[in-house]
C-alpha cells in the first residue's frame, strides 16, 4: 500500500470524527435520525470521490478501497462514542439528578490535578470521588464514583496536591445549561471532561500527609525560583511562558489580558518550546552520533511533557520533534506535513474527544501555517532581510489560519493582533531562551538560576507593560457577532484551494476579498434590517438589549457579573461595537458601568428615575422608532412600544395590584414581571387584562402559582427555567434555548 492510501485512510479517521459534529458534542444518544445521516454520508462520500478522481488521478485506488475508506470512518465514529464520558450507575451524579437543589455533603477520595485559581478568588481542582456521607455521621459513608469538580476557598487549599486523599466538606449541586446566549456552557465543559457534578466546598476536614514528590515537585522548584527572582506575579508569567498556563496558577485577570488580546499562545506551551530544545541538544551533542542523539533528545521530550503536563499541543510538537530525530538515525529527510497528520492520527487514536478540543485545533492550524504558508508569505517579503521577513511572516500566516475559527467561537477579531504578535516576537524569543535557560539552572543550581532569571525582569515587563495598552485602544476587540458553520467551512475552503492550486495562489488577494466579504457582509445586513428584542437574565434585574435596524438600546448592564458572564458575550455573539443608550432604572452601582464603558462605546447615558431628571410622572425617551417611558417611579413601571408591539415592565417589589391596574390595558403585548414576589392577586389581575404573553424574571416561583398560570391559560416564561427570551417581528417571542433542564 502506497503512502497516498495511507494519508487518504487516516484522513477518512479524522473525517468520521468530525461528522461527530453533527449530533452535538458531547451526546452520548444521538437519534436514529442523527445515525443515518451520519452513515448516510460515510457511505456515499468516499464512492463520490472515487467517480470524481477516476479520471483525473492516474494511480486513483479501485472501488473497494474506498469501501474500506468508508469502513475507516464509520469505525471512527463508533470509536467516539465508545469513549464518549458517561455517568456509571454509581456516579455521585445520581444523588441530585432529579433535585437541582445543592445537597450539604462530606466526600472522601483523590485529588488527581493541582489547584488552579478561579475568576470568584477560589481554587479549583478535580477529584476522584470513592465515597459519600449525606447524614453527617462518620459511620455512614455510601460507596460512590465519579469525578467532581471542586472548589474551595483560598485558606483551606494549603499543601493540597494530585493523589493526595482528602474529606471536603461542600454543597454537591449538578451544573445547568446556559440561560443566556453566548454564555459559557459550565455543564458541556464538565461533561467534556468526564465530569456530570460538582461540589462547592466549604472546608477540608481531612487529608493525609505525603511527601511531595514527581513532576510537581520540580514545576514547583521552577515556578518558586522564578517568582524568588522576579516577584510573584511576574514569577507566574514567566513560569507560564515556559511550562504553560495550565501547568502554573496564573491568575484569572493576567490569563484573561493575553487571551483577549490574541497572544494566549504565548502562554503556551508549543512547538516552538520543543524547536529551542531540540536545536539546543543538537548544539550540545554535534560530536555525539544519531543514535544518542535520539536517546538524549527523547529523555528530554519527555521529561518537558511531564513538566508541562499531557496537553494535546505539547504532545503534538513532542511527536513532530521525535520524528525529526528519527529522521536523522535513518538519515532521511523529515516530511514536516506527514509528521503533523501522523502525530495528529495518533493523538486522536489515544483520544478521539481532542477532536473537539479548540487548543488542539488551534495547536495544529497554526503549526499547519508554519509549513504551508508561511515560505509563501516569506518569498513575498523577499525585498526584506531574511530574519525579519519570517518574524513578520509567522504572525501572519498563523493568524490567517487560526482566526476564522477564533472568530467562530468567541465572535470577536483584534486589529492589532498581528502587528502586536510582529513586535512581540523577539521579546517572546528572548524570554522563552532566557526562561529555558533559567529554569534549567534552578533545577540544577538554584542560586545561579535564579540569578539568571532577573536579566529577565526589563523584558517581562516591557511585554505585559504593552499587554496592558492594547485594550485601551479602539478596535482592540472588535465584535463579528456569531459566524455560521456554513461560512466557516467555506472560508477554511477558499484557504485550502489557493494552498493546492498554484493558479489560484497567484489571485490569493481575491480569495482574501471574499473571505472578509462573508464575514463583513452580514454585519452590515444585520445593521440594516434586523429588529429584535432580547430579555437575558441578571442577578438583580432582567438586561434588556434592543436592536433596531444598528441602533442598540440597553436597559439595565446589570452586576459586574452579569457583565463578564451574560452581556458581554452576548454583545460580542450579535456583533455589536457600539450602545446609543444606556437606560438605568434601579440604583445602578458605579463600577458596573464604568467597566461596561471600558468594553464597548456607548453614546449616552439616562437614568430613568434619578431625581434630577424624573420631574413628572411620564418621562419619555425616543430612540428611532422606539418610544419608552417611565410610569411610576416607585413601582418602577416602564412602558415602551417598538414596531406596533408594546410592552409593560413591572419592577416593583412590594406592591398593590389594584393600585397599578391604571397602567394595564386590553392591548397589552407583553407583560414583564420583576418584582420578587408574584400572588394570587396578581393572577387575578392578569386574567381580567389578559396580556398576550408574561415573562417573569424571579429567583423562584412557587409551584401553585405555575398551576394558576396554566389554570386561566396565560401563555407565559420562566426565565429562571426557560432562558432568556427573545422577540423577532416575523417569528414573535419564543425562549432562545428549549432544552433546559425541568425545575424540580
Amino acid at each position: 500500500m502506497n503512502s497516498w492510501r495511507y494519508i487518504i485512510l487516516i484522513l477518512a479517521y479524522l473525517g468520521g470524527l468530525f461528522l461527530t459534529g453533527l449530533w452535538g458534542f458531547p451526546n452520548p444518544q444521538p437519534s436514529w435520525q442523527q445515525w443515518t445521516l451520519v452513515i448516510l454520508l460515510i457511505f456515499i462520500i468516499p464512492p463520490s470521490l472515487f467517480i470524481f478522481l477516476n479520471r483525473r488521478w492516474r494511480r486513483c485506488p479501485q472501488l473497494r478501497f474506498w469501501f474500506l475508506v468508508s469502513c475507516v470512518a464509520f469505525f471512527a465514529v463508533i470509536y467516539f462514542q465508545f469513549r464518549l464520558p458517561s455517568p456509571r450507575s454509581t456516579d455521585i451524579s445520581h444523588l441530585i439528578k432529579d433535585d437541582f437543589k445543592p445537597k450539604q455533603v462530606q466526600v472522601l477520595g483523590k485529588v488527581l490535578s493541582e489547584p488552579r485559581t478561579t475568576n470568584n478568588n477560589r481554587k479549583r481542582f478535580w477529584f476522584r470521588v470513592q465515597r459519600v456521607n449525606l447524614n453527617g455521621n462518620n459511620e455512614q459513608y455510601k460507596t460512590v464514583t465519579g469525578k467532581l469538580y471542586v472548589t474551595l476557598p483560598n485558606t483551606e487549599v494549603y499543601l493540597i496536591y494530585p493523589r493526595q486523599t482528602l474529606i471536603i466538606e461542600g454543597n454537591l449541586y449538578q451544573p445547568r445549561s446556559p440561560k443566556n446566549p453566548g454564555a459559557f456552557d459550565f455543564k458541556k465543559y464538565l461533561a467534556k471532561q468526564g465530569s456530570f457534578s460538582g461540589l462547592k466546598g466549604e472546608k477540608v476536614v481531612f487529608r493525609t500527609d505525603k511527601k511531595l514528590w514527581g513532576w510537581t515537585n520540580l514545576r514547583n522548584r521552577i515556578i518558586n525560583g522564578f517568582t524568588d527572582a522576579l516577584g510573584k506575579e511576574n514569577g507566574l508569567v514567566i513560569s507560564s511562558i515556559i511550562l504553560g498556563r495550565r501547568a502554573v496558577d496564573l491568575p484569572p485577570e493576567t490569563r484573561d489580558l493575553f487571551v483577549n488580546i490574541g497572544l494566549a499562545h504565548v502562554l503556551a506551551a508549543s512547538g516552538f518550546h520543543v524547536a529551542l530544545l531540540l536545536g539546543i541538544v543538537f548544539w550540545i551533542t554535534q560530536s555525539l552520533s544519531p543514535k544518542k542523539k535520539l536517546i538524549l533528545g527523547i529523555v528530554i521530550l519527555i521529561f518537558y511533557v511531564g513538566l508541562t503536563g499531557i496537553q494535546p499541543s505539547i504532545l503534538r510538537a513532542a511527536l513532530m520533534g521525535s520524528s525529526v530525530l528519527i529522521g536523522q538515525v535513518l538519515d532521511r529527510k523529515t516530511n514536516a506535513l506527514g509528521a503533523l497528520l501522523l502525530s495528529g492520527f495518533l493523538l486522536l487514536s489515544i483520544n478521539p474527544l481532542w477532536i473537539w478540543d479548540l487548543g488542539f485545533k488551534l495547536s495544529f492550524l497554526a503549526t499547519f501555517a508554519l509549513l504551508v504558508t508561511s515560505p509563501f508569505i516569506e518569498k513575498k517579503l523577499d525585498f526584506l532581510p531574511p530574519k525579519l521577513a519570517g518574524m513578520i511572516a509567522v504572525p501572519i500566516a498563523v493568524s490567517i489560519w487560526t482566526s476564522p475559527l477564533i472568530m467562530y467561537f468567541f465572535h470577536s477579531f483584534s486589529f492589532y493582533l498581528i502587528p502586536f504578535n510582529i513586535l512581540a516576537t523577539p521579546l517572546i524569543m528572548l524570554l522563552v531562551v532566557g526562561g529555558i535557560i533559567s529554569a534549567v539552572f534552578i533545577l540544577i543550581i538554584p542560586n545561579l538560576g535564579i540569578l539568571i532569571a532577573k536579566i529577565l525582569f526589563w523584558p517581562l515587563q516591557i511585554l505585559l507593560q504593552s499587554a496592558q495598552q492594547i485594550p485601551q485602544l479602539k478596535l482592540s476587540a472588535f465584535a463579528v457577532g456569531q459566524i455560521s458553520l456554513v461560512t466557516l467551512i467555506i472560508i477554511y475552503s477558499i484557504l485550502v484551494t489557493i494552498w493546492l492550486n498554484k493558479r489560484f495562489q497567484k489571485y490569493w488577494h481575491i480569495g482574501a476579498l471574499i473571505i472578509i466579504g462573508l464575514i463583513i457582509i452580514p454585519i452590515i445586513y444585520k445593521n440594516i434590517t434586523l429588529l429584535k428584542i432580547t430579555v437575558l437574565e441578571g442577578n438583580k434585574v432582567p438586561i434588556i438589549v434592543m436592536q433596531n435596524r444598528g441602533k442598540v438600546t440597553l436597559i439595565n448592564v446589570g452586576s459586574e457579573t452579569d457583565i463578564k458572564y451574560t452581556l458581554s458575550p452576548f454583545l460580542s455573539q450579535q456583533g455589536i461595537n457600539k450602545i446609543n443608550t444606556v437606560i438605568i432604572t434601579n440604583n445602578q452601582d458605579e463600577l458596573s458601568l464604568s467597566i461596561i464603558k471600558k468594553k464597548i462605546k456607548i453614546n449616552s447615558i439616562i437614568y430613568l428615575f434619578d431625581n434630577k431628571e424624573f420631574n413628572n410622572s411620564h418621562q419619555v425617551i425616543e430612540e428611532d422608532s422606539t418610544i419608552i417611558k417611565a410610569m411610576n417611579r416607585e413601582s418602577g413601571i416602564i412602558k415602551w412600544q417598538i414596531k406596533d408591539k408594546y410592552w409593560l415592565w413591572i419592577d416593583g417589589q412590594k406592591l398593590d395590584p389594584q393600585s397599578i391596574s391604571v397602567h394595564l390595558n386590553h392591548g397589552l403585548d407583553v407583560l414583564l414581571w420583576s418584582g420578587k414576589k408574584l400572588s394570587s392577586d396578581w393572577i387575578k389581575l392578569l386574567k381580567k387584562y389578559q396580556p398576550k404573553i408574561l415573562i417573569i424574571s424571579t429567583n423562584y416561583l412557587p409551584s401553585f402559582i405555575k398551576t394558576k398560570l396554566n389554570q386561566e391559560n396565560l401563555k407565559w416564561y420562566w426565565i429562571e427555567r426557560d432562558g432568556a427570551i427573545q422577540w423577532i417581528p416575523n417569528q414573535g417571542i419564543k425562549p432562545l434555548f428549549n432544552n433546559q433542564e425541568e425545575d424540580s
